[in-house]
């Protein structure tokens, strides 16, 4: 795996000192494995080539119980001998039924739970494309969330990328990854604190709404910064501070945290993008002959599948309640020689919402920027295009982050960032 060094600057007068934050890869705990030892695979591993006795691994209480009477079969036994032994050997079936009991429960217990919630957002209704204001949303809740009642715990909001939905994070789409096992796992191991992970459904009739507030497909920022949050601390035991408050987000929803986190630090303490799309006009968001095709159609209904990541943008960053494509003009023209050329005054409206214009008004308000990590697959060429553009505008600020590059593409690694590099520096910072 290669890593890019963490960047930091001197920061500004109005940004007090900070620890600095740890490395991605420095969170990852290995978590040992028991090995039993198998004597026909090892020899090596018994005191001896022969085969155990399987009579020493009895309890010495009950091995030398037996071995009275077994040592005086010649003898008669008294009555009150055998009564006797008979009342120990019932004892120690009755203690071990209730440490098996125990330790079932004990398992049981060490389980969180998934649970699914809907969430109504007013700023939704106004959307043009017909979804609905009520979203599903599921909730991990920690293994000792049932039986600690005065207990409240950090959150994690996880923010799905294009086209995909919530369920994914725990059906095994990626790699097979059950996001709920995995946090049950890490925190068996003590590798993570225990927390609550909430996974909104964002997904829109366009495949992409990119977490913005849009007068054609809603405000799906408001969604998340005020009705999911407010939701979510309403209804769980949360600790309700920005310091105990991660936004996690995969491709679109990485682009989404960067926007959301850099627009509200009082609220989120914590970014992590994970191979974020689409920031800047570079990569697939270039110049390209797609955007001839997206200027070409007359509805939105009409967009072939190959122009919805960019239609997508358009409805969100420059949408359009009245035009039936959902937007008005795009940041690319098509000349009559079929030649596409910046359109700057689209570009500039369109910067002025992605997260590299998002950091610089954070800095003029004068805010505490939240931590902030990223990382990128080394086969995302494209991607990574935007990713060094955000780079550049954050060196220029003097806001500090960390940045990861993996070995792999966009979502071939997902399970082993996740449960190995995301989730235990997410929780190395709640700790």
């Amino acid at each position: 795996m290669l890593l890019m060094p963490l960047m930091r600057s001197t920061p500004p007068f109005w940004m007090p000192a900070r620890p600095s934050l740890p490395w991605p890869n420095d969170q990852i705990r290995e978590v040992p494995r028991r090995r039993i030892a198998d004597p026909q695979a090892d020899p090596a591993a018994t005191p001896s080539a022969q085969p155990l006795d399987v009579k020493r691994r009895r309890s010495s209480a009950v091995h030398e119980s037996r071995h009275v009477v077994a040592a005086h079969d010649d003898l008669e036994v008294h009555p009150r001998v055998r009564v006797g032994l008979r009342q120990h050997r019932l004892l120690v079936l009755a203690v071990a039924i209730v440490l098996g009991v125990v330790a079932m429960r004990t398992t049981l217990s060490a389980q969180g739970a998934v649970v699914t919630d809907s969430v109504s957002s007013p700023g939704l209704v106004q959307n043009v494309v017909g979804d609905s204001a009520v979203r599903r949303t599921l909730v991990y809740l920690p293994p000792s969330y049932q039986r600690e009642a005065t207990r409240r715990y950090p959150v994690v909001y996880l923010l799905h990328g294009a086209t995909s939905l919530p369920q994914e994070w725990v059906d095994g789409s990626y790699q097979g990854l059950d996001l709920r096992v995995a946090l049950d796992s890490l925190i068996g191991a003590s590798a993570i604190p225990e927390l609550i992970v909430v996974m909104p459904d964002a997904n829109n009739k366009l495949g992409a709404g990119f977490y913005a507030n849009s007068a054609a497909t809603g405000n799906w920022e408001d969604f998340v910064v005020h009705d999911l949050v407010d939701h979510v601390d309403r209804r769980y035991r949360t600790d309700a501070r920005a310091s105990k408050r991660a936004l996690v987000g995969h491709s679109m929803g990485g682009f989404g945290a960067f926007n959301i986190g850099f627009e509200h630090p009082d609220v989120f303490g914590f970014i992590y993008a994970i191979s974020p799309c689409c920031i800047g006009f570079v990569g697939r968001t270039g110049p390209s002959p797609a955007w001839a095709t997206l200027s070409r159609i007359k509805r939105w209904q009409d967009a072939p599948g190959n122009v919805y990541l960019l239609l997508g943008m358009a409805a969100a960053l420059d949408g359009s309640r009245t035009d039936p494509r959902l937007f008005t003009e795009l940041p690319f023209d098509v000349s009559r020689d079929s030649t596409v050329v910046a359109n700057a005054s689209v570009q500039a409206r369109w910067r002025a919402r992605m997260p590299p214009d998002r950091a610089s008004a954070m800095v003029r308000r004068g805010v505490r920027p939240p931590m902030i990590v990223m990382e990128s697959g080394s086969e995302e060429t494209q991607l990574r295009l935007g990713i060094e553009v955000l780079r550049a505008r954050l060196d220029s600020l003097g806001i500090r982050y960390a940045d990861t590059t993996f070995t792999g593409g966009h979502i071939d690694r997902v399970r082993e960032r996740f449960t190995q590099h995301v989730l235990p520096t997410v929780g190395k910072w709640f700790r």
